[in-house]
């Protein structure tokens, strides 16, 4: 039997708290009779829920005790609501969201989404697709503690630079020029995640591809300013490491993919997300996350060391100079 998340050594979660011994057998023996803690373990849509919840609240301005004046409860249960350790009733949700000032299309789209979180689903492969400019998906990745990204041909939106996030939507967003210039606002406002006042920052590995790198998106100028950008952020943030994958290593399981992997504080479960022309899907079945952090450490093996491959960006950023 494999362990719930909890209950798995750091090592094995990336730095995730762990239980002392006692409680940890008291967990697994709870875990497998399907007692309480079971019960707990949350699915990927009552996770966005919770992350989105938060999200308005801290927009709204109002802190856990005014939410929770709403709800004539506790602080703790609007922790619970906002980490997705309990899922909210309709007409509290409908509450929150009246308080919030929550209306329209964003009110239906998460009072919808919702009821779906609270619908019993198989043990088997479960995926949701997203629109990736989707901002319940960016909610989402607000709460991940960790990020493990590898791609061969572009690099990471929280790394992007403007300039070439404005080149990559032009090429690949059919929606009009307002919509663009609020989709790129969006993406810009994500990289706070990286420096947060409020919380430790997400810690952000990337993998990537030689092509990224060398791929001419936005032209010259552009793509100089995000090669040194990207130095810029593994040198200077100790919570961002970058790994260059040259041409020519070889092949490997996860070619032609975009692909990234979060962890969320405990019970939430660990996640993996795919990318690909405008949407993206999010995979939450065990077995498949755990063979998809299998390969991604393999891959991380592969790729140049971190000093390495700093030094092999700031190469190209010289020959490019030189031309």
């Amino acid at each position: 039997m494999s362990l719930p998340p909890r209950a798995r050594s750091a090592e094995y979660d990336h730095g995730a708290t762990y239980l002392p011994y006692s409680e940890t057998v008291n967990y697994v023996r709870n875990y497998a009779q399907g007692g309480p803690v079971a019960q707990r373990q949350m699915n990927t849509e009552r996770v966005q829920v919770a992350a989105t919840l938060r999200r308005m609240r801290e927009d709204a301005g109002l802190t856990r005790e005014q939410a929770a004046e709403v709800l004539s409860c506790t602080t703790s249960k609007i922790g619970d609501l906002e980490t997705g350790r309990s899922g909210a009733k309709p007409i509290e949700l409908a509450a929150l969201l009246d308080r919030y000032g929550i209306s329209g299309d964003d009110r239906e789209d998460l009072m919808g989404f919702a009821r779906e979180s609270q619908t019993r689903r198989p043990r088997g492969g479960h995926w949701v697709t997203i629109p990736s400019s989707h901002r319940r998906f960016l909610d989402l990745e607000r709460q991940a503690t960790s990020a493990i990204f590898y791609s061969g041909e572009i690099i990471h939106g929280l790394l992007q630079t403007e300039g070439y996030a404005q080149a990559m939507l032009r090429w690949n967003n059919l929606q009009p020029p307002e919509v663009t210039e609020q989709v790129l606002k969006l993406r810009m406002g994500r990289s706070f995640v990286l420096n947060r006042p409020d919380r430790p920052s997400l810690r952000l590995w990337c993998v990537l591809g030689e092509a990224a790198l060398r791929s001419g998106v936005g032209g010259s100028a552009v793509m100089h300013e995000q090669l040194e950008h990207l130095i810029t952020m593994t040198t200077l943030q100790d919570n961002v490491v970058v790994q260059v994958l040259p041409l020519g290593s070889g092949a490997h399981a996860l070619m032609g993919l975009t692909m990234t992997l979060y962890d969320f504080p405990p019970p939430a479960p660990r996640m993996l997300h795919f990318d690909g022309y405008g949407r993206g899907a999010v995979q939450d079945r065990e077995d498949e996350v755990s063979n998809a952090a299998h390969t991604m450490d393999l891959l991380r093996a592969k790729a140049l060391g971190h000093e390495e491959s700093t030094e092999f960006i700031q190469a190209l950023l010289s020959t490019a100079a030189a031309v």
